[in-house]
């Protein structure tokens, strides 16, 4: 999909003060990890004389501008002023690999200030990890990080994901994202599959809001023909609120998906299954669904998919039932400019509450494009919508809109 800044799709503009101490701690934790990390496997991994391939590494810096509707979040019935938008930031990014290893990295900072609501500049940060290594001839070891923090309410998603955030006036927000699995080669068709992840948010209020999420996952693959095949996973969930008024859960899961997929041509991903929640000795069934598709063509690229799921995010603060769609096409105009649009829809319902109901509905949509004017320098730009309705009695509509152009200019 087209970038623009490195990593716009997962930011648009910041806020308050600075990094709480404990948060740069972990910020500085996650860099030193993907830093170190992957060398040290690098060169474990490494045999038989064979050398790593030159890196890919690239710094780059950015300035731009732009413009909001809704920059502390007002309701709708309550009426919004816009505000503009100044924006400064650098990306590192950094791509390795041998015969037995793959990783990249890639580390966003950016400063953003605001014309009028001078209460959200800030300092923002975003960091994503990926690395696969072949630990023995038959099984690979797959690690992923996500982590970002920003003191923002407006941190929405902005490109086609199933992994969207809910809009919240809250400010000082950070989410990471952790996974590591192991794939073995039981036969030449049959992999056995083991993992485990996390997930940790937080608004960093008074008190803390707080959702952390530990899951497992045992599965069996089986490999049928050249592009297809077939898998059953069993998994678990632990749904931890830091807070007195929200119980804990727990979630047991099995599933059986169908792939079709490359070496050439479209591919897609269809899975089911069925989820058990429990709170409180009070549990239910609900039944889960996915669906992804990407396809090539000669000029651009279609992604689309769909997925319910079980999700427990700060900005909602209890288990729900996740639904999200979304669907994008980008592609190159010409020999330097890229074009690219998506949209997106998705419910929230909350899971065995007794209370108020939390219900949120979501629609959005965005254009982006950017111009190639030399190797060094490129200029971009983004215009997109979010729109959140809330059921009654469980919050308030919420609209935004962004316009958003800057140069990006790489060091080297």
């Amino acid at each position: 999909m087209i970038k623009i800044w490195s990593r716009l799709d997962l930011f648009t503009v910041t806020s308050r003060k600075v990094l709480s101490r404990s948060t740069g701690r972990r910020i500085l934790l996650l860099l030193l990890g993907a830093c170190c990390l992957p060398a040290g496997l690098l060169r474990a991994q490494v045999q038989d004389g064979a050398a790593p391939t030159r890196g890919d590494f690239k710094f780059s810096v950015g300035v731009g501008g732009g413009y909001t509707t809704n920059p502390a979040l007002r309701s709708d019935s309550g009426g919004s002023n816009g505000d503009s938008i100044t924006d400064l930031r650098a990306g590192l990014a950094d791509h390795k690999s041998s015969q037995r290893t793959d990783w990249s990295a890639n580390y966003d900072a950016f400063y953003t200030r605001y014309g009028s609501n001078n209460q959200f500049d800030t300092i923002n940060h975003a960091l994503h990890f990926d690395g696969r290594y072949l630990v023995t001839r038959r099984t690979h070891l797959n690690l992923f990080e996500h982590f970002f923090y920003s003191r923002n309410p407006l941190q929405i998603g902005a490109a086609p994901t199933d992994e969207t955030i809910i809009l919240t006036r809250q400010t000082h927000r950070w989410r990471s994202v952790s996974d590591a699995g192991f794939d073995t080669s039981v036969s030449r068709s049959l992999v056995l599959q083991v993992g485990g992840s996390s997930r940790l948010e937080r608004l960093d209020l008074t008190p803390s809001v707080d959702v952390n999420t530990y899951s497992g996952r045992l599965g069996i693959q089986k490999q049928v023909g050249l592009r297809d095949s077939v898998s059953s996973t069993y998994g678990y969930s632990r749904f931890d609120f830091l807070s007195e008024s929200t119980a804990d859960a727990e979630a047991h899961r099995v599933d059986v998906s169908w792939s079709h997929g490359p070496p050439a041509g479209a591919g897609y991903v269809l899975s089911t299954g069925v989820s058990r929640v429990t709170r409180e000795g009070d549990s239910r069934n609900w039944l889960m669904a996915a669906a992804t598709l990407h396809h090539p063509f000669r000029r651009f690229d279609f992604v689309s998919g769909y997925r319910r799921s079980l999700d427990a995010d700060a900005g909602v603060a209890t288990v729900t039932v996740a639904q999200n769609a979304y669907a994008g096409i980008s592609g190159t105009v010409g020999r330097s400019a890229s074009l690219g649009v998506f949209g997106e829809y998705g419910t929230r319902d909350s899971v065995l509450e007794s209370g108020d109901r939390t219900a949120l509905t979501y629609t959005g949509g965005a254009i982006r494009g950017s111009v190639t004017l030399d190797p060094r320098f490129s200029i971009s730009g983004e215009a997109r919508r979010r729109k959140q309705t809330a059921a009654e009695g469980s919050g308030e509509d919420l609209t935004v809109d962004t316009l958003f152009l800057g140069l990006v200019f790489q060091v080297f």
